[in-house]
């Protein structure tokens, strides 16, 4: 069990502050990697909660493999975004501090968790949708900086 599944047993709803680690996948050919969420229906990139005491890249590779089922090397730190306000559809309530990573090395074969039901590479141009609202502001500057 993790450190929030443990930690909402005690507070239940009520805001907590976690910091988070988000993947920005790219591959030059296939694009950009999303996951559609199962609770939300949104279109993410590969990530979450870093566990207590646990390093960012030591969360980043963990998140990653049990997301995606693909194995990351050498990620590059991009950005941190804070007080990334997230209310979950059972209610439970959180203030994430994103730090962002970059990866364009990784191997295996995609195979997504229960918390998915679709892994899918988008073209830089051609992105869903129905994308993360907490996530447009790092993934849109990403984008313009692979174009320049």
């Amino acid at each position: 069990m993790s450190y929030i599944s443990e930690l909402r047993k005690l507070v239940g709803h009520r805001p907590i502050m976690s910091a988070a680690v988000v993947c920005i996948l790219y591959d030059e050919e296939k694009g950009l990697l999303f996951e559609k969420r199962t609770d939300t229906g949104e279109w993410c990139v590969p990530g979450g909660a870093l566990e207590l005491g646990e390093e960012p890249e030591d969360g980043l590779f963990r998140e990653v493999k049990e997301e995606t089922n693909l194995d990351i090397e050498d990620p590059v730190f991009f950005t941190v975004k804070s007080n990334v306000h997230l209310v979950y559809p059972n209610h439970d309530e959180v203030y994430y501090t994103d730090l962002v990573y970059i990866v364009t090395k990784y191997s295996g074969e995609l195979f997504h968790d229960e918390e998915s039901v679709d892994l899918r590479w988008f073209g830089i141009d051609e992105l869903p949708d129905n994308i993360m609202p907490t996530q447009t502001g790092y993934l849109e500057e990403f984008i313009r900086r692979i174009k320049t």
